[in-house]
């Protein structure tokens, strides 16, 4: 499903920045990559990768055997990838319902989109909070907030940025018995996380540091 091959990024300051190293990594469909590495090592360089927003520098990366860097890169991003952040980036003058929608606000006509928003809050366990503001909400509730509005598009490739490192042991908990369940679904998860204990939750255990990816379980 995906598949990247020599994969080099390099910011070009004035000192050049090697951000990733001779990836090499292949990704089945269902499956769960959990990735840890200490801050800086590449982690989020190599999601960021996978989800379009960066381009190799050298190397391919194939999707289900297409070469995203030679696509539309806004399309791919809204039909395949799901994103998930730490920060949960939620817009805190818009509801949660409303935040959920907005990416694809332009793409849909907003009453099916909202129809479809709900059943997405519903099944998350947030309908009781569909115009309550995010400041409103406690961690754990942002973040499922944050995880329907990255699975509204049913994407193939959900990516998750440290999903839980906001949050206390009991919402950490929840949230990775969301994501387990979303995996059960056969959407593909690629997790980065400095927590040894999340990263169990994955098919495999990949290690990352200063750019290179070490392919091989750790524990």
């Amino acid at each position: 499903m995906i598949k990247i091959e020599n994969g080099q990024l390099i910011f070009q300051n004035q000192n050049p920045v090697h951000a990733l190293k001779n990836i090499n990594i292949n990704i089945n469909k269902g499956d769960w990559i959990s990735i840890l590495g200490p801050s800086g090592s590449g982690k989020t360089s190599l999601l960021n990768v996978i989800g379009g927003i960066e381009k190799l520098s050298e190397g391919t990366i194939k999707v289900f055997g297409e070469n995203i860097s030679k696509i539309d890169s806004q399309s791919y991003r809204r039909n395949t990838i799901g994103y998930i952040y730490q920060d949960f980036r939620l817009l805190n003058q818009f509801s949660v319902l409303e935040n959920v929608m907005l990416p694809q606000l332009p793409y849909q006509k907003r009453k099916a989109l909202e129809e479809s928003a709900k059943e997405v809050l519903i099944q998350l366990e947030m309908g009781h909070r569909l115009h309550h503001l995010p400041g409103e909400l406690s961690g754990g509730e942002q973040q499922r907030t944050a995880i329907a509005r990255a699975i509204l598009n049913r994407p193939s490739i959900l990516l998750c940025d440290e999903p839980t490192g906001n949050l206390d042991s009991i919402n950490r908990e929840n949230i990775m018995g969301v994501l387990t369940n979303l995996n059960k679904l056969n959407i593909t998860i690629i997790l980065v996380t400095h927590d040894l204990e999340v990263a169990k939750y994955g098919d495999r255990i990949l290690y990352m540091r200063d750019g290179v990816l070490q392919e091989k379980v750790i524990v």
